[in-house]
């Protein structure tokens, strides 16, 4: 029998521990929590969401997230970021472009999705057009000329998928009586009204004014009516660089996170539906929320990751609809390596 010193046994135990993530006090190691800005509840937004409604999806990386809704508000979420009451910020990609050509120490440490937006008109305003919801797209686009739509503030991606749109069919944003608007309950009420003749925002949404039939599905970038701009990367995970630095770990653990939340997803949507709806969608009609839900998981990314070509093709429509300067948003200076994919 071998018989080892006190000190040589609790070396060993340490040891042991250790290796089963256990202290000298014998406690298992906590995960690493993560405060996660998101610009609003959607389904656009479900591989975050995904990590809070069923938490070992993350936790097999020892990621823990705590998620902060900005409530549609995409500054909010990056003014929350700079001011470090969170670690991340997934928003509109362009939003953190933006700042990030402004000054911002922001980089990338995820892109989960491409075009996840629809327009959703009044039923009495597309009544009054005369045009099937399904007719081609180009007619569709055309007949919004002189419109009043509501949706996100300039130089967001709901705007400047919007602008893109707008110029493929030989009009432009002035063409249409374009309002910033950000709270999706006033867009509703809005559009029952008569106040506005349509919405365009993240798909899902704008479910409620579908259900009643006072809305009708117009565009859906989601669903892909506009083809060539399905590369656009539309919601990035911003950190700062600082935070970055400090916890590359903790990045690379919670890029994995997200990649595994969206092959969940895109694996077998029918089954994490029903998972988010419960935990943050509860009372949305439930074939709205599926028709919704299966729309944007066909544009979530593989890995987490976006190509060089989507990534300079966003920064092209940014050029367009501003009129900024964005050399210093280019793909190696925001985009992470483990973000990256060609």
């Amino acid at each position: 029998m071998t018989i080892f010193s006190e000190s040589k046994r609790q070396a060993l135990l340490l040891f042991a521990g250790a290796a089963l993530g256990i202290g000298a006090a014998g406690t298992v190691s906590a995960a690493d929590t993560v405060r996660y800005g998101i610009a609003g509840l959607s389904a656009n937004h479900a591989p975050a969401l995904l990590g809070e409604a069923q938490p070992e999806v993350f936790a097999k990386h020892d990621i823990d997230i705590e998620i902060t809704d900005l409530r549609g508000n995409s500054a909010n979420c990056i003014a929350a970021l700079l001011s470090e009451a969170i670690d991340v910020c997934q928003v509109g990609s362009p939003t953190g472009v933006d700042a990030i050509v402004e000054g911002a120490p922001l980089k990338a440490v995820a892109v989960t999705a491409g075009p996840v937006s629809e327009l959703v008109l009044s039923k009495q305003t597309a009544d009054r057009l005369g045009i099937a919801a399904n007719a081609p797209v180009d007619d569709r686009i055309a007949a919004l000329k002189g419109l009043r739509i509501v949706s996100a503030a300039p130089g967001s991606a709901h705007y400047i998928t919007l602008d893109r749109m707008l110029r493929e069919a030989g009009l432009t944003i002035s063409d249409v009586q374009y309002r910033t608007l950000g709270d999706v309950a006033a867009m509703m009420e809005s559009i029952r009204n008569d106040q506005i003749d349509g919405a365009m925002w993240g798909i899902g949404g704008l479910g409620g004014v579908l259900a009643d039939g006072s809305g009708v599905r117009w565009i859906s970038l989601a669903g892909g009516d506009v083809p060539e701009l399905k590369a656009v990367p539309y919601v990035t995970v911003y950190a700062r660089t600082a935070w970055i630095d400090e916890n590359t770990s903790v990045v690379k653990r919670l890029h994995a996170s997200l990649a595994d939340a969206i092959a969940m997803i895109k694996s077998d949507p029918d089954a994490i539906s029903p998972v988010i709806k419960a935990k943050y969608f509860e009372t949305l009609d439930a074939n709205l929320w599926h028709d919704g839900f299966q729309q944007a998981a066909g544009s979530f990314l593989d890995g987490a990751k976006v190509t060089r070509a989507g990534w300079e093709l966003l920064l092209e429509l940014q050029a367009e609809s501003t009129g900024k300067d964005y050399g210093s948003a280019g793909y190696e200076a925001v985009i992470l390596e483990i973000a990256r994919t060609e």
